[in-house]
This record gives C-alpha cells, structure tokens and sequence, in this order.
C-alpha cells in the first residue's frame, strides 16, 4: 500500500477511536468528553447545524424599539404593534407629504416633517416618504410643473432641511408622485412622459441636495386610460411605458402597489379582487424593475377587515382566515420577486380608515372597526413568515386625530 493510502486510514481509525470513546464516556458519565460536531467542523470544514422552525407567536427574534413616550402619530402606532408582536416589528414606516405652493410654505413644511425624521431616526426607523402632487391650493398640473414652476420652492424646501442638518440617513427613501396611473391627481395629463418629466425633475432637485439619498417611483398594478375617472376597468397591463423614459440615474427602486377589492354586501353582481397573483403581479414588478435597471423592488398593499363602513347595508367584512390567505399569497408574490434576484420589502398599509371617506378597516390591531384577538394573531404569523423568508417588513399606519 502507498503511503499516502496508510496515512488516510490511520486517520479515519483515529477519528473513529476519538468518536468511539467519547460515546462510552457519554453513556457512563452523561456528558461527552467534546461536541464531536465542532470536531468534524474543524477537521472536515463541514457546518454542522440544527433546523430551528420559525416561531410564529412573536414578530421577530429582535428587541422592541425603545419608542418611550411619544405623542408622534406613526410612532403611536408602532408601538401597538410591537405590544401585540411582544418584539420589533420594523424599522421601515411609510409617511406622506404634500407639496409647497410658495416660498413661505416650503419653509414651514420643510421643518414640520424635519422633526418627524429626527423623531423617527432617534428610535431607530427609515422613512418610505410619499411626496403626493397636491397643495393648499389643490392639485398640481403636470404640464405646469414640467417647466419648472415649482422648481424653486422645491428647492426652498431642500434647503431648510439642509438648514436643519438632516442626513442622508435620516432621509430614507422618497418617492414622488405615486400612483400616476390611476384615475387620481391629474389624470388627464399624466401620460408616461409627462410623468417621467415630472419625477426626473424632482429627483434631480432632491439629487443635488441630498446626494446619495436612496428614491423610488410607485405604480399601481392595475392601469386606466386617461379619460376614465370612473375606476370600473382599470387593466393589468405592462408598465414598462411609465419607467421608460426616467433617469436610471436617479431611481434606486421599484415599487408596485396593488390591493384586494370587493363590491358592496348588497351588490351582488361584482366579483371580488383578492388573489394577490392578479391584484399584485411579481412579472409585471419584475418586468418593470428589470427595465428601469434597478435591484430593488418594494410593495405597497394590504388586507381590509372591513370596506363600505359608513353603511350598514353596504359594509363586507372579511374574516381573519381570508386576510391571511390573502397575506400568504402576497408573501408568494414577494417570493417570486426575491428568487428573480431582487431585493423586496412589502410594505403593509394598515390605518382604520373606516371613519374617512374611504371607509375602509386596513388595520389588524384588536381596536379597529374590524378588528379582533384573531385579527392580530393574522399580522403576528405573516410578519414572523416573512421574516423567516428574509423578506423585509415595512408598515403605514398613523393615528389621526
């Protein structure tokens, strides 16, 4: 035999000595003279580990946030979910913000949401700021503000947050003009170059002061001609137009909102929306993303326990065993998305908006207008999935007066 044959088996005996002993040693004594499988990590260079089943009655295997006192709406809000998570939930929030109409007004905005940031960073949280195309005055004209009409109030705007020593860090990401293909805003004159004049301008203002600031445009899945404001055929169609033409320069990511919809309780003739395949397409997120050149794509969407709420005889509500079939096929959608070799976070709406003019229950906290001990353990199981699949969690929900 060779001697490189000889030094293989004398080595395998010793090892099988070494595991025989300290097997006797375990049965006599009840403890092991080592932990043989650090042994066969170290000399074979294998990892030796334990499948642990993820736990599905707390959130996350992190510490709450340490929110304290706060009369902060989002932060309010947050901290009910931490409660009921009994550990952190996230440290992603989605907030909203209008846009300045004049100098004056960019100033006062400017420092009214730069003491929201600093709230939010001091606890620990990003912000996904929504920058929507409205004003004190009503809603913007994109061809108005395509020629730069509210260009130096934008950056009046930038400026004093500037002035008021935000960082990068504390800006999170912004996404401006969201939703450019529904029937909202404008809709008339928002065509997918019209849109992506607007948000490259924003971006380029937001760009130049704040350098290396992350940003993000959002579309619905579902699609609607310029003329319709009636929202009854809303298509899921390609929306690749709308990206095409943006500064791959100035956008980090892609998001895609999409929710589940059903008719009113005593309309029977509309079939309801909830397969998140249909309401919440991963190809058209994929398709989209892919040509805008981007590795990041989030989604904005949610489950409602409750729609048509200031109607009795109109009001549908949704049992918690459908919001999570609903919640798992979102986390399917995600899935896709992430096996496509991208970056996702679902961003879950959740505010009771039932006492609005939407009059819709998206919350999943016991004392909303649908909510119950169920509902919350619904949210808890979701989030803890989503988590275990590494899939980021980020939420809105804010407690209006």
């Amino acid at each position: 035999m060779k001697k490189n044959g000889i030094i293989f088996i004398s080595f395998i005996l010793v090892i099988i000595c070494i595991l025989t002993i300290n097997i006797v040693s375990e049965a006599l004594t009840g403890s092991k003279l080592f932990e043989y499988n650090l042994f066969l990590d170290k000399f074979l260079k294998t990892e030796v580990t334990s499948i642990v089943p993820p736990r599905t009655d707390i959130c996350t295997q992190q510490n709450q946030l340490n929110i304290g006192n706060t009369s902060e709406p989002h932060l309010i809000q947050i901290k009910k979910y931490q409660e009921i998570c009994r550990s952190k939930v996230t440290n992603t929030i989605m907030i909203f913000i209008d846009m300045p109409k004049d100098g004056k007004i960019a100033k006062e905005s400017a420092l009214k949401i730069s003491k929201i940031l600093k709230e939010l960073n001091k606890v620990g949280i990003s912000p996904i700021v929504i920058v929507e195309p409205i004003t004190d005055w009503g809603l913007i004209d994109f061809n108005e503000f395509s020629t730069g009409f509210y260009d130096a109030w934008i950056t009046e705007f930038f400026k004093t947050l500037k002035t008021e020593n935000i960082t990068k860090k504390e800006m999170g990401m912004w996404v401006p003009f969201p939703e450019a293909n529904l029937p909202l805003w404008n809709h008339s004159n928002t065509t997918p170059e019209v849109y992506s004049k607007v948000v490259n301008r924003y971006l380029k203002i937001l760009k130049n002061n704040f350098p290396g600031t992350k940003t993000g445009i959002l579309l619905n899945s579902s699609t609607y001609e310029l003329d319709d404001f009636s929202w009854t055929s809303g298509d899921y169609v390609t929306l690749v137009p709308y990206v095409k033409y943006l500064d791959k320069e100035l956008v980090d990511s892609f998001g895609l909102q999409g929710l589940p919809w059903a008719p009113p309780s005593n309309n029977k003739e509309s079939g309801s929306v909830l397969n998140a395949s249909e309401f919440l397409s991963s190809k058209l997120a994929i398709e989209a993303a892919n040509e805008l050149g981007v590795k990041e794509i989030w989604l904005n969407t949610g489950t409602f326990g409750a729609k048509y709420t200031q109607d009795s005889e109109s009001t549908t509500l949704i049992t918690p065993s459908i919001r999570l079939d609903i919640l798992n096929a979102i986390l399917s959608e995600a899935e896709k998305i992430k096996k496509s070799g991208f970056e996702v976070t679902i961003n879950l709406f959740s505010q009771d908006k039932s006492k609005s003019t939407e009059a819709t229950d998206w919350s999943y906290l016991d004392e909303s207008f649908a909510g119950s001990a169920e509902t919350e353990s619904i949210f808890v199981k979701f989030v803890s999935l989503a988590n275990s699949k590494d899939i980021k969690i980020s939420l809105f929900d804010r407690l209006d007066k």
